[in-house]
């Protein structure tokens, strides 16, 4: 672990969107007044934008990124997407929580310099710690998912470390009402608020975590004076506190108080008078603060926003109806399983060779268990009529669960469809794919679910690494079933697909080969990405047919290529989510990382 606590947060923080937030923080207040934040999905390589109110033409862009690997993510991705965007800059603006050598900054500086004729800027892990250990200190306060307890302590919700930006409103419970209230009309005009009615203060003493807030966060102390209040041995403690730094405390009064019983120094400071009517109470409040530069946290806009979201966070759906897809495909079954006894039994490489043809399940050495009869070479012991029964009727039948045979016989009726297809077995991988090559199965055609005819790729070449040291490397589709039956007894498969990753020779990588190159080829695919791979392969294993056939007749199996389907009565708002999800390439880079080699090795994608 590091032994400073900055350092650390920084190297094993998770809430990326923070960690934008806090950048542009950073960046505001180290010469970039007017930085405006962009981030998104949608930010065309940019996480923010800065130009020079003294010369139009200066502009910065920024990119913040918390990945490893640092120079990969800064010359092969943000650096080519600012290029390819045509974006207009003088500089631009890296900030990583990497720890960068001095030769590295140089040399890359020099690299884009040479190549793209901008100036970078670099704050790595260690310049980062430096401001925020010096003069930016008070945002490690403003920033409590990034540093967090133990290394900062907080104590109703707040963190204590040192920044007086807070107003904190300390009330009874019988004021409550007045004090949420009040709480909401604050965040309003743009102040930093902490109301000792909506703290969370579970599990602490409330005592205690006041004082604390009174001690390193309060730039003004509000507390709400009335009959009940002023009883309470520790709330006049802790104005009592307050009242000891200079401008301070700001009483507010909730009814007509007798002053009398409060100390001398209390009827000496301006207050605020709720009593009469709370609008005007808020009014002397304002003015009160203005009055004493009572700096706002937030304009008037964020403020508004800050507060209706205290009630009601913002909606990710819409009240319009949506289809929704899933790459889970029904599946009709033959109602009986047939029994077929061998002459003699096969060996491992007679029964994968004969897997390519016919599905079965093996019972015994001789008897397999399938939906149809073997193909003619397969010799069985002569009867007049292959045995069978209902799978039905039998839930366990030649030392098998029935569900358990129809499933693998569904999964291995699916292998035979690949077969079919003309896809390839790898060993390897024990997976299908997708051969290379001039075949039309490189490039597939398939009808969308809207009814367009388009094409998708299910094979293809890329290029690992940059410049010399680029080397290029082949993919391939594998697609891989799981079968399943709902409550209601009816069967549906369920298609993933996994990425081949392979050589220019067709050998497989392995481990972090496998891993980084997979990345290269699919971390921008999202949902309409691998759904559209999905409706292209399903298709091209019907061979253009609305239902993939095995079989025949009563002993036929089918599994439609159309995808179920629900209507809901809402749909997905996706630029409200665009807004709560920052940082998503991140994310997605992220779910590529080098951390655990073995799971990246065999991990399959899900476009559930």
């Amino acid at each position: 672990m590091s032994a400073d606590s900055i350092v650390y947060c920084l190297e094993n923080l998770t809430d990326y969107d923070q960690f934008e937030r806090l950048c542009s923080d950073v960046m505001n207040q180290s010469g970039y007044r007017d930085i405006q934040p962009l981030g998104g999905s949608n930010d065309r390589g940019r996480d923010a934008l800065h130009v020079s109110r003294a010369d139009p033409d200066e502009i910065t862009i920024f990119a913040y990124s918390v990945r490893g690997d640092w120079r990969q993510k800064l010359l092969n991705e943000d650096c080519k997407r600012i290029y390819d965007e045509k974006h207009e800059l003088s500089r631009l603006v890296f900030v990583s929580t990497a720890s960068i050598p001095s030769t590295q900054k140089d040399k890359v500086k020099q690299e884009i310099a040479k190549e793209f004729g901008w100036a970078l800027e670099l704050y790595d892990l260690e310049r980062l710690r430096i401001r925020l250990a010096g003069d930016l200190r008070h945002l490690i306060a403003q920033h409590p998912s990034i540093f967090c307890p133990p290394f900062f302590p907080t104590r109703g919700g707040l963190s204590v470390a040192e920044s007086r930006d807070t107003l904190v409103i300390d009330h009874h419970p019988d004021d409550h009402a007045l004090a949420t209230w009040l709480a909401r009309r604050l965040q309003l005009a743009g102040h930093r608020v902490w109301c000792y009615g909506t703290a969370p203060l579970a599990g602490e003493n409330p005592d205690d975590s006041i004082r604390a807030l009174i001690r390193h966060r309060a730039c003004r102390f509000l507390p709400i004076l009335s009959a009940s209040s002023i009883a309470d041995s520790d709330f006049l403690a802790r104005c009592s506190i307050a009242s000891e730094t200079d401008e301070l405390l700001l009483p507010c009064y909730a009814t007509e108080t007798d002053v009398k019983q409060l100390p001398t120094k209390f009827t000496k400071l301006a207050f605020a008078r709720f009593s009469e009517s709370w609008a005007d109470g808020l009014s002397a409040l304002l003015e009160c603060l203005r009055a004493t530069s009572a700096v706002t946290s937030f304009s008037e806009e964020q403020g508004r926003a800050i507060a209706l979201r205290s009630y009601v966070p913002e909606p990710v759906v819409k009240q319009v109806p949506e289809t929704v897809y899933a790459n889970t495909f029904a599946v009709t079954v033959p109602s009986s399983i047939q029994v077929c006894e061998l002459e003699m039994a096969l060996d491992e490489e007679q029964q994968e060779e004969l897997r390519k043809k016919w599905a079965f399940v093996v019972a015994n050495a001789t008897k397999y268990l399938a939906f149809e009869p073997p193909p003619a070479s397969v010799r069985l012991v002569k009867s007049k009529r292959l045995a069978g029964y209902s799978w039905q009727h039998y839930s366990f039948k030649h030392d098998q669960l029935s569900t358990n045979v129809v499933k693998e016989l569904v999964r291995r009726s699916l292998d035979v469809a690949c077969v079919n297809a003309g896809l390839l077995w790898c060993e390897d991988r024990r997976k299908f794919y997708f051969p290379q090559g001039t075949n039309p199965l490189n490039n597939l055609s398939y009808v969308h679910v809207d009814g367009r005819k388009t094409r998708v790729s299910a094979t293809g070449q890329k290029s690992y690494g940059s410049g010399e040291n680029a080397k290029p490397f082949r993919y391939q589709l594998c697609p891989t079933f799981r079968v399943g039956q709902d409550e209601a007894g009816e069967w549906w498969v369920t298609l993933r697909i996994y990425v081949r990753i392979t050589d220019l020779d067709g050998k497989p990588h392995e481990k972090k080969g496998i891993t980084r190159r997979r990345k290269k080829v699919a971390s921008n695919w999202w949902n309409k990405e691998w759904f559209a791979r999905t409706l292209a392969i399903m298709q091209a294993l019907s061979n253009g047919q609305s239902e993939i056939v095995i079989g025949s007749g009563t002993e036929e199996l089918s599994v439609s290529v159309d995808p179920l389907q629900w209507d809901c009565p809402v749909a997905i708002d996706y630029a409200a989510v665009d807004r709560i999800g920052d940082f998503q390439e991140e994310i997605a880079a992220l779910r590529f990382s080098d951390e655990g080699d073995d799971a990246g090795d065999e991990g399959e994608e899900n476009n559930d």
